[in-house]
């Protein structure tokens, strides 16, 4: 077989694996975009938006509060498959609340935490999990979390839980969506997460801890204090 032979039958074999990545590459943006759609219907005038890698972004009105529903790919993983993570945030403005966040299992790497970025490190009470790390934006958030124990601990139980977040712009909720499927991390090092599609029920149950959250939040003694 001459050298151009060889080099012809390579080239087609190098566009046809092409072709095919690009049409599962095509596929996958097209799954992933119907991840949120059963929750839709939950929100009051809702719309949803693609990112880049075609997870969707989901917001909408509650009992008379804006919310926003979003997919986070973590595909920063050391030992461990890739992870989708299902964020939830509920808006409100909490005037003068100091901000709180609670990260179960921190590995040091989780992009969207917003626990790593607050400055106070406070110590976790025993009705947590053991491995969590909570921290405040300051003394104040020390009382805030003795406050908010009894709830914070009973949404940890769920061991999708990953993060719980209270700050002055409202209350956010992280958990577990989707795991990557082991063969496309390992070999082609792609994040494709099965059953992954987002239930109207997770999402209402979810709205409902961040309801109970936000009542045992005391506005009036926190706009006293400050």
């Amino acid at each position: 077989m001459s050298v151009l032979t060889t080099t012809l039958i390579g080239l087609g074999i190098a566009g046809a694996v092409g072709l095919f990545a690009a049409r599962e590459h095509r596929q996958l943006r097209s799954a992933r975009q119907t991840l949120l759609d059963c929750c839709a219907d939950a929100l009051d005038r809702h719309e949803i938006r693609y990112g880049g890698d075609g997870f969707p972004r989901l917001a909408g009105g509650f009992h008379g509060r804006r919310v926003i529903a979003e997919l986070i790919p973590d595909t920063m993983v050391i030992r461990r498959l890739p992870q989708l993570w299902l964020s939830i945030t509920l808006l409100e403005t909490l005037e003068e609340v100091p901000s709180l966040a609670v990260l179960v299992r921190p590995a040091g790497y989780e992009f969207y935490s917003l626990t790593s970025g607050l400055s106070c490190a406070l110590d976790a009470p025993a009705a947590f999990p053991s491995e969590v790390l909570v921290r405040g934006s300051g003394a104040r958030a020390e009382r805030l979390l003795w406050q908010l124990t009894p709830h914070l601990a009973a949404s940890l139980m769920d061991p999708h839980v990953k993060e719980i977040a209270v700050t002055s712009k409202g209350l956010r909720i992280i958990v577990q969506a989707g795991e990557g499927r082991r063969g496309e991390h390992l070999l082609l090092r792609q994040a494709v997460f099965d059953d992954a599609v987002v239930p109207a029920r997770e999402l209402a149950n979810r709205l409902k801890e961040l309801e109970t959250l936000r009542s045992a939040i005391d506005l009036p003694q926190w706009k006293l204090a400050a």
